[in-house]
Order: structure tokens, then C-alpha cells, then sequence
């Protein structure tokens, strides 16, 4: 522990004592014998004096987890000759270097309590938890989408050889854990054993591992060797952008990594941390800035993840996180309901003086899919004559004019709005005569007196059951349960659970039907989500248990092609087999993100990056702006609007589509400085 953190210690325990036996005195009673007492041998001025600068100081964690590790032996540093790697300098950034200032706290609104905050292993993968992650883990390279470049990260340089299965990672000597320790290859061999490790319980998982790294050798003290078993194009992608752990703690039984970790995070390379006490239960995580992060002086990292706190608190009703909002509790509000957003938000009064801003902002962002998920092990979805009836059910077309004041598109292949969508191809539209005619192909021909539809052989269609967590879907789910039994005689019923409850549920296959969302990457890879490798393992993201061969032959091609016209072609013709086995009854989505926030923060003019979304883009490049704030302040007090020479109106005004139209920023933007 730092010297200076023993002081306060003493101090502290000293100072508890003599409260505790009731001997308070005046601070400047303090007498030098009360300082000689705490064995400070030093004057109180100059205590004080030297107190004045701690905030500039590492305090040095106390050494409980990890204690003991000691780092291997490395071989003798090999000569790094640099002409014989590939490297790159980063592309340009949206990021605000000379204007964004550190600061302040943002605050955020989750709608329900993660199961774990753990990064690998049973519940941990959420997009909740992979948003927390990406702020406090670092991969060894990240990618330019602009540029298709790879650019340094952990690692400064790197090589591919020409087997296309042998990748070198050479790490930057200046990367440093949170807690002090440099980044060495041994971590990045603990990773990857860690990863690997079937013991974590997460089967689907540890096997992908395994078949994408067969070794990894440390060459040197920053130096990795890593080798895949069979040559696919994605190995180096995956590999060089997958998170990185310390050696130190990641080292662990599976039943200490499942039991012991579930509740905090080996400490990281990036620039947030989260402390044992930034997490509390069912409540909130607060992410810390780390000041001592390592690239904080880099100049691709100026500009970038200016809040000191960033804070995710958990309200489980959205109208009520949406409340919460507009007392101020909450700064950012991501608006889930066109509704709210082309009816109700513009007339509210703090939107209509400006002191809430509205904002819709268009990406390039590929787009995930989702809908109705159904359970293909069991009846009545293991007939894909029933999971296509159900989609001419699903009345997307209703739900647009009555709820959604047409603000999204149907969703009508796996991968929605991208090149890889099957080309022209017939989409599936609400249509109840098709799904009796589909129906009475299944056997079930006619309803019986109660109006229940019956199959031929005198049997009941089962009540189907559909479980969810957000009350806000309830009007949603009743358009579908009232079609289903008004145009088919099909009885839902629908069922409220909170969430961890259902993602147990889904991840062990205990269901008939559920409505579920995925994100999409620049680089699609169906083969975790779609392969009948899968179909019948829990923990897996193959909810549906799809199995086809003809899909599995094309996903295993796909991964060994290296050319990506070919790989394109692949995945349409892969779009075209599971949209014709209907694993899912697809909905809708919409290429931008809609957030309102209180107008207290700077942002770059783009609001997001090309490819970017929410949350993180506003944690990485947004700041607190004190002006902004005291503006804000004032005029809500006098109840003047922010921005008098402007429409009240916000709705159909501030929708910023710069990236439809461009690939790089905005040039010449003042505060902008070049990252190079």
C-alpha cells in the first residue's frame, strides 16, 4: 500500500477511536504530542500540505485478490524488428479533443437487474453487461469500419502468416492494469485458457473457444503466438478484438469463478473501472473514470469518456424510469415508444422550452433481428406449418398504425437492411386466411363450440403461454392474443415475470414462445446462433433449436472463405433457408437511435460515430457542460426556453442523418483536433 494511504489509515483509525471513547477535540486542539502519538513524525502543516495533492495520487488497492500471483518466467526478450509487422495510426474521430471537458456524471436507466455482472459464464451474455465491459476491458487491436483497417489497442504491431492460422501479437510495454501490473503475454494466455475452460459452465461457449484457438505460446514478456486449428477468416477478427483479462486474477476454479465472482470484475486495462462498492444489488452500477488509465495521453484517446461517473440505475417500469427522468434523477431517456416520441414528447413542457433536448439519430449501425422466438423441440412448434400460421398472425401492419405512427420497417430477413438480406425476396405479411389454410395443413381444421381450435383428431390446440418482463409490451402482446383467437381460435395467455427469472428459463429451453431481440456486428457469424451443434445445448444462443443441414453445410463454408463476395452470396442464400423454417415470427427496426436528454452536456455535431448506438457513444464521447448546465438552471427558474429564436417543436427538426451521406466527420469542426 502507498505510504501516503497508510498515514490516512492510521489517521482514520486514531481519529474512530477517540470519538468512540467520547475524547472529541477542536481541530486545532490537535496538539504535535497527538501527531507524534500517530507516529506521523511530520508537522500538521505539512500534512496538510502534502493531503492537498491526493486526488493526483494512485492509492495502491489492498492486496487481497491476486495476492500471491507470481508471473512466469519469461523467455529472453526476442529483438523486435518493426519493419517485419503490420501496424496502422488511428482514422479520424468524432471525438471533441479541445473542447470536451472531464467531469460531471452521467446517468443512466436500466429496466431490469442483470443475473450476474460476470464476463463469461451462465447470464452473462447481455448487451447490458457487454456495455460495462467494453469501458473496463481492452482487446489487443480494435477496427477502423471506415478504413478496414486494424489499428493498435493493447498491442502496437501484429503479423499474420501465411497459413492463415499462425497470428503474432507484439503488446505495447506501457499497458497497465488498474491495479499497477504491466500487460504480458501471460495474460493473454490466461484469457484464452479461461475462455476455453469448460468448467465455467457455459458448454456452447468453451467449444467455440476451442475450436478457434488450438495454442497460444509466449514468445516474450510482450510477445504472443497464437495458432487456430484450421484456417477461417474471422480467427484473427475474433481473436485480436476479444477483451483481455489479468493473468493474476482470472486464474480460478470454475466453481470460485462462478460462486466468488458473480458480483465484481477482475480489474482491467480500460479507461472505467467499477469498485466492490459501485455495485449494489437490484439497484445501480456506477462506472469510475480511471485517472490513471494508461492511453489517457495518448492523442487518439483525447476527447473520449469524459465523466468521471457513469451511473446505470435500475427503475423496472419505463413510464416510471421516464418520471424519474423528468425530476432530474436520470439525464439520458432512450425512447422505446414512437408514441411518445411523435405525440407526447414535443408538447411536454420542459421539451417545448428546450431545457430537454429530442434527438433521432441515424447510424450505419447493422441491425440485429427478433420477434416471437419459438421453441422448435416441442409441440405445437416443432410444425413449421404452425410457426408460419403464427407470423400471418403477428398484425406488424396494426401495430405501425395504431402504436408505432409508422416510425419503424418490418423486419423481414436475419439480417434486416444489409447486404447479406436474400435479394427480392417475398416477405410475410399479417394474412388470416393463409394461416387457417396453414393450420387445416397441420391437421387442425375447424373450432370447436367454445370457439377453441381443435385438430382432426378431436384434440385441443394448447394454450400457448408467452412470458415477458417489460409491462410496457403488454399492449403490443394483446393485439397478437386477440388476433390469434379472433381469426384462429388460438388462446394465449400472457404472463409478467421478472427478468432474470426468464432468461433462466430461455437458457435452458423451459418455454414455448418468447419475444427476443439480438444485435447484429459488422461481421456476421450465424453459425453460434443458428448450427445444429447447438440446437440442444443450453447456455447457447441457438434458443430456437434450429437444425438444418443444408444451413450447417453453408455456415461451415462460410467460415473458411476468404472472399467476400462469396461470403455474402453464402449468407443470402443462408437468410433464405431459416427465414423459410420461420425459427422466428420477425418484427420490426429501425435504423437510428431516439434518446431525450436534459440539456446539460456537450456532444460532437454527429451526436454518434458511423457505426455507434446507445449507450455507448454517449458515454464515450459526450461531457458534462457546466455552462450548458447553469443555463439550463437559470432559465427553468425564470421559466424562460434555452433557445428562444427556435420552433418548439422538436420532433421532425432534429434528426441528424449526416452518417446516411458521409463516411468520415465533419471537417473543420472547431475543438476537433487531428488523433493521428
Amino acid at each position: 500500500m502507498h505510504i501516503l494511504a497508510r498515514w490516512i489509515t492510521a489517521f482514520t483509525l486514531a481519529l474512530t477511536t477517540c470519538l468512540a471513547a467520547g475524547c472529541v477535540r477542536d481541530q486545532d486542539e490537535f496538539s504535535q504530542e497527538s501527531w507524534e502519538a500517530l507516529g506521523m513524525g511530520i508537522e500538521p502543516e505539512a500534512f496538510e500540505e502534502r493531503l492537498s495533492g491526493l486526488e493526483t495520487v494512485r492509492i495502491d488497492p489492498p492486496p487481497v485478490i491476486g495476492e500471491g500471483y507470481s508471473p512466469p518466467e519469461f523467455p529472453p526478450d526476442i529483438e523486435f524488428e518493426p519493419e517485419e509487422w503490420s501496424t496502422n495510426v488511428h482514422g479520424e474521430s468524432i471525438a471533441m479533443a479541445g473542447e470536451a471537458k472531464k467531469g460531471g456524471i452521467l446517468r443512466l436507466g436500466w429496466s431490469s437487474w442483470p443475473p450476474t455482472i460476470r464476463t463469461d459464464g451462465p447470464n452473462s451474455r447481455l448487451s447490458i453487461l457487454s456495455d460495462l465491459q467494453e469501458m473496463v476491458y481492452e482487446s489487443m487491436l480494435d477496427y477502423d469500419p471506415v478504413r478496414a483497417e486494424y489499428v493498435p489497442r493493447l498491442a502496437t504491431h501484429w503479423q499474420i502468416d501465411e497459413d492463415g492460422k499462425t497470428f503474432r501479437f507484439r503488446l505495447d510495454p506501457e499497458a497497465r492494469w488498474a491495479d499497477g501490473r504491466p500487460v504480458t503475454a501471460d495474460d493473454i494466455a490466461a484469457t484464452f485458457d479461461h475462455r476455453k475452460n469448460p468448467d465455467r459452465r457455459d458448454p456452447a461457449s468453451s467449444q467455440y473457444w476451442s475450436n478457434l484457438v488450438e495454442t497460444v505460446e509466449i514468445l516474450d514478456r510482450h510477445t504472443v503466438e497464437i495458432r487456430s486449428p484450421e484456417r477461417q477468416w474471422r480467427n484473427f477478427l475474433v481473436i485480436a478484438l476479444s477483451h483481455i483479462y489479468p493473468a493474476s486474477y482470472i486464474r480460478m476454479d470454475g466453481q470460485t469463478y462462478l460462486e466468488d465472482w458473480s458480483w465484481r470484475l477482475p480489474p482491467g486495462t480500460g479507461p472505467y473501472e467499477i469498485r466492490p462498492g459501485d455495485i449494489r444489488k437490484g439497484h445501480s452500477v456506477t462506472l469510475r473514470r480511471r485517472a490513471d488509465w494508461w492511453q489517457a495521453d495518448l492523442p487518439h484517446t483525447q476527447g473520449k469518456y469524459n465523466f468521471d461517473e457513469v451511473r446505470f440505475i435500475v427503475v423496472r417500469e419505463l413510464e416510471l424510469m421516464l418520471q424519474r427522468f423528468y425530476a432530474g434523477e436520470l439525464d439520458v431517456f432512450p425512447v422505446s415508444r414512437a408514441q411518445q416520441w411523435v405525440d407526447e414528447l414535443p408538447q411536454h413542457r420542459l421539451v417545448r422550452n428546450g431545457w430537454i433536448q429530442m434527438r433521432k439519430v441515424f447510424t450505419l449501425k447493422p441491425e440485429g433481428y427478433g420477434g416471437f422466438c419459438f421453441n422448435m423441440r416441442q409441440p405445437p412448434f416443432d410444425d413449421v406449418k404452425i410457426r408460419q400460421a403464427f407470423a400471418h398472425l403477428f398484425n406488424r401492419e396494426q401495430l405501425f398504425r395504431s402504436f408505432f405512427f409508422y416510425q419503424y420497417e418490418h423486419t423481414d430477413s436475419y439480417f434486416p437492411g444489409q447486404e447479406w438480406a436474400r435479394p427480392g425476396a417475398e416477405p410475410i405479411r399479417f394474412d388470416p386466411s393463409k394461416a387457417r389454410e396453414l393450420l387445416a395443413e397441420a391437421g387442425y381444421v375447424e373450432r370447436d363450440s367454445q370457439g377453441r381450435l381443435v385438430h382432426e383428431d378431436g384434440s385441443r390446440f394448447p394454450t400457448l403461454t408467452l412470458e415477458y418482463s417489460a409491462q410496457g409490451f403488454t399492449r403490443i402482446f394483446r393485439v397478437v392474443q386477440n388476433d390469434l383467437w379472433n381469426e384462429a381460435g388460438i388462446e394465449m395467455d400472457l404472463q409478467v415475470l421478472d427478468y432474470s427469472t426468464i432468461l433462466r428459463k430461455v437458457w435452458e429451453h423451459r418455454f414455448q414462445i418468447v419475444f427476443w431481440n439480438w444485435t447484429a456486428s459488422l461481421f456476421p457469424d450465424m453459425h453460434f446462433q443458428f448450427h445444429s451443434e447447438f440446437a440442444e445445448q443450453r447456455q447457447s444462443n441457438n434458443i430456437s433449436g434450429f437444425a438444418d443441414p443444408e444451413a450447417d453445410r453453408i455456415m461451415e463454408a462460410y467460415q473458411r472463405e476468404f472472399d467476400p463476395d462469396e461470403r455474402r452470396r453464402m449468407l443470402q442464400e443462408l437468410d433464405q433457408i431459416i427465414f423459410d423454417s420461420h425459427p422466428y415470427a420477425l418484427s420490426w427496426y429501425a435504423p437510428y437511435f431516439r434518446v431525450i436528454y436534459w440539456d446539460r452536456f456537450g456532444h460532437p455535431p454527429e451526436y454518434s460515430s458511423r457505426y455507434g448506438d446507445y449507450p455507448l457513444d454517449i458515454i464515450t464521447y459526450w461531457w458534462a457542460d457546466s455552462e450548458r448546465e447553469a443555463r439550463t438552471q437559470a432559465n427553468m427558474g425564470e421559466g424562460q426556453p434555452n433557445y428562444p429564436d427556435k420552433p418548439l417543436s422538436q420532433s421532425s427538426e432534429r434528426e441528424p442523418r449526416y452518417w446516411l451521406d458521409n463516411e468520415l466527420p465533419r471537417p473543420n469542426v472547431p475543438g476537433r483536433e487531428p488523433t493521428q
